[in-house]
């Protein structure tokens, strides 16, 4: 009973304690003395005090009245020579005869019903008296100052910790706020931090930063407390959020004088931006979503196994059991994961959560890394739950353990109270909101066929494990062989590291590797790598989490030339000591022995938290000199490998010149380049607000306001590895990329209708919302998991061509967001928009797999009803008014794309069309789908062209040149090619037309024209389709292709034409990458576009009526009319096979046209099928063998369709979003990047990862292969 009390005070006291005092309202909060300004006032009676000099009588005066009840209770410091009382650090009166006058009392008792952490208080302790708070934690950094900050005691590391990036967070909140248009400065302006009593604080680095510590370091000059939303003007100005409209939404309060059916003129506010319901949803989303949350500003939410933990000081120094796994808890593990006490303190209920394991700080700071996992599983926090091997759960692997097999209906409450405790509210749907499933959760891994799961829970999350395997997504044992047949046992014995000893871990043959880093699997924790001052803090502000580390790997490893100096030289190492750096030799380990020790040439390293562990700390330069145990040839050549003077690949040996004479030289690249195993990656997690409900923010005063922020996971994916220039503070060396702030966000009024749904953002700086980051993956392997030659370089046997364009960030077509609606192209029809997924969450796609298990009953309907799709909203294709002014004129939709709150559409002689779709999912509108929201002459959005084939948008996300860049954010310009769309007309040939106006959020500029008509002398007569390809527009016509230069988009020019007989009236254009894939008369042409002005056939495939093709990783996917789905095998583009081909028993028979889309970790391909209307196909699922994989072979059915009504006919399926692509083939940057300086590849050094003097040059992973040289060392 009590437990359910303090959850249910925990999720209502948040932010928020009004309910607390008739009719609600807060009473005072104490506040400091009028006689100061300061924001941590120390008490008279404690300034000077020197708790060092005091006797042994007088602290055990300080304890006796304590102790007659907390019997057994000692100093957590656990030292003789320390001479403390209770009430020195905890406060009270140790000399009163009663527990009331003893113990300091709360402002709010109904919170604190016991002595246990509350669940989910977040900012109750900003309303507590500081006196109660320091007597419930004396490490919490409001009362910090008094207690383990006293002279002489801890007052450097207090003032440290407050100012630390874990406390004040400001990289997620930078990050969120310029990646999605909010604020202008690259560099964080705002982070958390409170006084003594609860007032929200202003931080600054003192003295100010140099100008170059900001640039080179990251040093901020200051922050501030993250203001109210309710003021904040929207960056990314949709729509619904666009100056006008008469009228303001009010609930359940109708206006007579709104049209209905056409609530366009009622607006969140009828005055100007940053008023009213017209201000930024990424303000109101880091105030009201759990993303990174709680800092060490508050406890931690205590409400799950992995989320047991305090404030401040405390929230790391005093160990509470979290995880039951050996690997992640050390000598902890046997505690178990419930946050239970095992002190002997029989004041203390054993069987209460959220106590500390005891009353006691971590020996010799022998935090285990399951402390630090608490708070580190978030992209805000650097998702460290890599290091141990797992990531989230990915709504889909072994389902059928976790949903119910009845669906669960969760009402209101109940879905509220599931977002409490997970903010993934797919959770109410699942067995994972029922806490005691969740804190089991391990137990359903003896059945379990495809992952295990982690015992460990924060946020109330799901960790799968990331096992080892090759592209097509089989597992691997240690030895790389291929383990034919993984069933439960096999998994369950991957992980069994999870309860030995370091010591006992070892390798067995055929069983799956679990791809924690290497270190962990030695049992190096956290705290054995990052040292006081990268917990602490050095009192200046960091914009970026590696900016305030101060180790780095050769300062343990050495170098090619060099053994380790064991002297720290990370970009913060410069503040370490006088002289810059560490010494680690000087550093003491658990039981007082040296942390590193020299013995001759070896360097052996002493665990902080496993007793009697050591480990040698290999050296690099031993792996590159034969003879030496640890030599080994393939490290020898990556590490050596340079061109010799003849232009041969050679090896062995560092050249004369020294490093930079190398090609991996370690001032350009990064050690975890090549020594990460994997990367987590999350695409396109949507972010949903809904103003119908009232919830507590979880920063500053914890007020309770309208709106409720949902943070549902999309897409999920361990086997994506991504390369790109990392940020100025790190050296802008190449390192790991990865996809983490890919955001999607929807937006419900107060009537619950959908005003936006599902929208990209755009950032302060023009680049793409679809955001990416340079990281530190921590999955560092040996030989079974380090990246080989051919992961980033062409392969000798042209294998990879896939793999590049990912590794490049140009992407790869299987990542892409099709969402809930897919806009079809129904020829004179007009446009259809098929509803394929369900609203709530997850957003199955209907009749998938995932479909069946979240929502049974809905599957079986859908079952019954010959799995037909019957919702969607349409179009004509031209206004009312044309059916009169314009009778004979047919709008011809064949071909068009959806991007954000726009459609474009080649529409046959009625030229190109643009329809704004921004409130298809709108409820309240019964036209969704329209021209212009008033008067056709408000607005023109269309362009008369004489016969419009093919309309493309240059890249799928939204970036904007015409936004106005800061130098101080060091962002690379968006190229103007971006601005345009580029329509096919069969007549006219190329023409572009500026789309800019489309996204600046002024509704009166409207107006789109051409700009560029391009057709010399009837050269692109018969234009059919266009590609955008880099700098370059593939042109589909009579003469064939035609590539067009239009670096300068006003001054296209010709580059080169292939026509007969290689290319015979083409239809369709993809690039992959070096390679292009045509669909003409014939079949499929391949061409080498190594150099993308001059292509050249290499291979051909014939196949019938082939009328369109996409190219996905290493499948081509072509629209083979009455053959149905033709799948090809692309893996080497210069030999095509056909994999399969797919027509369902006959069904499909007149396919036009294929997209596809990745919704949670299962693909489908989306098509037009002619006359039979618009298809979805399953393509992959968990159960399909290699799922997982980069290439698992897709395993095709039939799971949706929708038939178009007046016997229309589907001609053409608009493409999702590009997740996965951040700069095009050209190097022109299209996404932004989390770090200022970091950046993708651009052009130049792309093609040094290929090209040489402008000759390909390829690799082979075999020391051995003729295509290198091995030059013995020089002695």
């Amino acid at each position: 009973m009590v437990r359910t009390w303090v959850l249910w005070i925990g999720a209502v006291t948040a932010v928020t304690v009004c309910c607390w005092l008739p009719g609600g309202k807060l009473p005072p909060a104490s506040v400091p003395s009028a006689s100061t300004n300061t924001p941590f006032p120390i008490p008279p009676e404690l300034v000077g005090v020197n708790l060092l000099h005091q006797s042994p009588e007088q602290a055990h005066a300080k304890s006796a009245g304590c102790i007659v009840c907390h019997k057994a209770a000692c100093d957590p410091h656990a030292k003789d020579t320390l001479r403390i009382g209770c009430i020195d650090c905890h406060g009270g009166d140790a000399a009163a005869a009663s527990k009331e006058r003893a113990h300091v009392q709360p402002r709010f008792p109904q919170a604190w019903r016991s002595s246990a952490n509350p669940v989910r208080s977040y900012t109750l302790l900003n309303h507590e008296h500081p006196e109660f708070v320091r007597f419930v934690n004396p490490g919490d950094l409001r009362v910090a100052h008094i207690s383990c900050g006293t002279v002489n005691c801890h007052p450097k590391e207090v003032l440290q910790v407050r100012k630390s990036m874990m406390t004040h967070g400001c990289m997620l909140w930078g990050a969120a706020l310029y990646n999605n248009g909010a604020v202008p400065s690259k560099r964080p302006l705002f982070g958390e931090s409170y006084s003594m009593h609860g007032t929200p604080l202003a931080l600054q680095t003192v003295p100010p930063p140099t100008p170059e510590e900001q640039i080179k370091k990251g040093v901020l000059t200051r922050l501030d407390p993250l203001p109210r939303f309710e003021v904040q003007q929207p960056g990314n100005i949709l729509r619904i959020f666009e100056r006008g409209g008469r009228f303001r939404s009010e609930v359940g309060m109708p206006n007579i004088f709104e049209d209905p059916g056409r609530p366009i003129l009622t607006r969140l506010s009828v005055r100007g931006l940053g008023t009213q319901n017209r201000v930024d949803p990424v303000f109101t989303g880091l105030q009201k979503t759990r993303l990174l949350d709680p800092t060490l500003n508050f406890m931690g939410t205590n409400d799950h196994p992995g989320d047991y933990r305090s404030s401040g000081c405390t929230a790391c120094h005093m160990i509470y059991a979290n995880d039951r796994s050996r690997v992640h808890s050390g000598p902890y593990a046997p505690f178990g994961h419930q946050g239970l006490s095992h002190d002997p303190d029989p004041t203390i209920p054993k069987k209460e959560r959220g106590h500390p394991i005891k009353h006691r700080f971590a020996p010799a700071n022998s935090i285990p890394t399951s402390q630090c996992m608490v708070c580190h599983i978030h992209p805000g926090t650097t998702v460290m739950n890599s290091y141990v091997g797992f990531m989230w759960w990915d709504e889909e692997t072994d389902g059928q353990l976790i949903y119910p097999k009845e669906p669960k209906k969760p009402t209101a409450e109940e879905s509220t109270r599931a977002m409490m405790s997970n903010p993934n509210v797919s959770s109410a749907r699942n067995h994972l909101s029922d806490p005691a499933f969740l804190e089991n959760l391990t137990d359903i891994n003896q059945a379990a066929n495809h992952t295990q799961f982690a015992d460990f829970h924060g946020h109330g999350w799901a960790f799968r494990a990331v096992f080892r395997q090759d592209r097509q997504g089989r597992l691997l044992d240690h030895d790389g062989h291929v383990i034919a047949h993984v069933d439960n046992a096999k998994l369950q014995e991957a992980m069994r590291f999870q309860k030995l000893p370091p010591q006992e871990r070892k390798h067995k043959p055929g069983v799956p590797v679990h791809l924690m880093d290497i270190h962990m699997e030695k049992g190096m924790h956290c705290i054995d790598c990052h040292f006081v001052q990268d917990m602490h803090g050095n009192t200046k502000l960091q914009g970026e989490v590696r900016a305030a580390v101060e180790i780095q790997c050769i300062d343990c490893h050495g170098t090619v030339t060099a053994r380790a100096t064991l002297r720290t030289s990370g970009p913060a190492s410069y503040t370490s000591s006088p002289q810059g750096g560490r010494d680690l030799e000087a550093l003491r380990s658990i039981g007082g022995r040296r942390r590193f020790e020299r013995e001759g040439n070896k360097i052996y390293q002493n665990s902080m938290v496993e007793p009697g562990l050591r480990w040698e700390v290999p050296q690099t330069i031993d792996t590159i000199t034969p003879g030496n145990p640890r030599y080994n040839a393939k490290a020898a050549m990556a590490k050596t490998m340079r061109v010799g003077a003849d232009g041969k690949m050679e090896w062995g040996g560092v050249p004369s010149c020294g490093e930079k004479g190398l090609a991996h030289a370690n001032s350009q690249m990064s050690c975890i380049a090549c020594h990460s195993s994997w990367n987590p990656s999350c695409y396109g997690c949507h972010l949903p607000q809904r103003a119908n409900s009232k919830t507590p923010q979880l920063h500053n005063e914890g007020d309770v306001t309208r709106n409720i922020i949902e943070y549902n996971f999309q897409t999920l994916r361990d086997e994506v590895y991504m390369l790109a220039r990392d940020g100025d503070v790190t050296g802008n060396r190449i390192g790991p990329s990865r996809s983490s702030c890919a955001i999607h966000v929807g937006s419900y009024n107060g009537n619950r209708e959908s005003i936006y749904v599902q929208q990209q953002t755009i950032s302060a700086c023009g680049l793409s919302g679809i955001a990416f980051s340079t990281n530190v993956p921590h999955t560092v392997r040996g030989r079974d998991g380090t990246k080989q030659c051919t992961d980033c370089h062409p392969s000798a046997k042209n294998d990879n061509n896939a793999i590049m364009a990912q590794l490049l960030m140009q992407g790869t077509n299987y990542l892409n967001f099709i969402g809930r609606y897919t806009w079809v192209g129904a020829g004179t029809h007009g446009l259809e928009a098929v509803e394929v997924t369900e609203r709530e969450e997850p957003q199955a796609v209907i009749g998938s797999s995932l479909h069946k298990l979240a929502f049974p009953d809905r599957f079986e309907h859908h079952l019954r009803g010959g799995r037909k799709l019957h919702i969607l909203h349409e179009h004509p294709g031209k206004d009312i008014s044309e059916q009169f002014f314009k009778p004979h004129m047919k709008a011809d939709i064949r071909s068009l794309q959806a991007r954000g709150e726009y459609l474009y559409a080649a529409c046959g002689e009625a030229g190109l069309r643009v329809f704004d779709i921004s409130f298809i999912d709108h409820k309240g509108f019964s036209e969704r789908i329209f021209t212009a929201p008033v008067s056709p002459a408000g607005q023109q959005f269309y362009v008369r062209t004489k016969d419009a084939a093919a309309v493309a948008a240059p890249t799928t996300i939204a970036p904007d040149p015409t936004r106005a860049q800061q130098e101080e954010n060091r962002e690379q310009k968006v190229h103007p090619l971006y601005g345009y769309l580029y329509v096919a007309d069969r007549s006219e040939g190329l023409i572009l037309v500026g789309a800019g106006t489309l996204l600046d959020g002024n509704p009166l500029n409207n107006f789109i024209k051409r700009d560029v008509t391009f057709n010399p002398d009837g050269l692109l007569n018969g234009a059919c389709g266009v590609t955008i390809v880099g700098t370059y527009a593939y042109i589909c016509c009579d003469k064939g292709v035609v590539v067009v230069d239009i670096d300068d988009p006003k001054n296209p020019k010709v580059t080169s034409i292939l026509g007969e007989p290689y290319v015979v009236k083409p239809l369709a254009v993809q690039v992959q990458f070096r390679y292009a894939f045509v669909c003409d008369e014939n079949g499929v042409t391949v061409m080498d576009v190594t150099n993308l002005d001059k292509p050249r056939p290499v291979s051909r495939i014939k196949l019938p009526d082939a009328r369109n093709i996409y190219v996905a990783r290493t499948h081509a996917y072509v629209a083979g009319g009455k053959k149905g789905l033709i799948i090809l095998d692309v893996t080497n583009p210069e030999e095509l096979k056909i994999d399969q081909v797919f027509t369902a028993d006959g069904e499909i028979n007149d396919l036009n046209d294929v997209k596809l889309g990745i919704t949670y970790t299962s693909e489908f391909a989306y098509l037009a099928d002619g006359k039979n209307g618009m298809r979805v196909v399953q393509l992959t699922s968990p159960e399909t063998p290699g799922n997982g994989g980069f290439a698992p072979r897709p395993m095709p059915r039939l799971i949706a369709t929708y038939k178009l009504p007046h016997e229309g006919k589907a001609y053409a399926i608009s493409k999702g979003v590009d997740r996965d692509r951040a700069v095009d083939e050209s190097g022109n940057q299209l996404a932004v990047f989390g770090r200022i300086g970091a950046r993708p590849l651009n052009r130049d050094e792309q093609r040094k990862m290929y090209q040489r003097d402008g000759k390909l040059y390829k690799v082979d992973d075999d020391p051995l292969s003729a295509l290198y040289r091995y030059v013995k060392p020089l002695k």
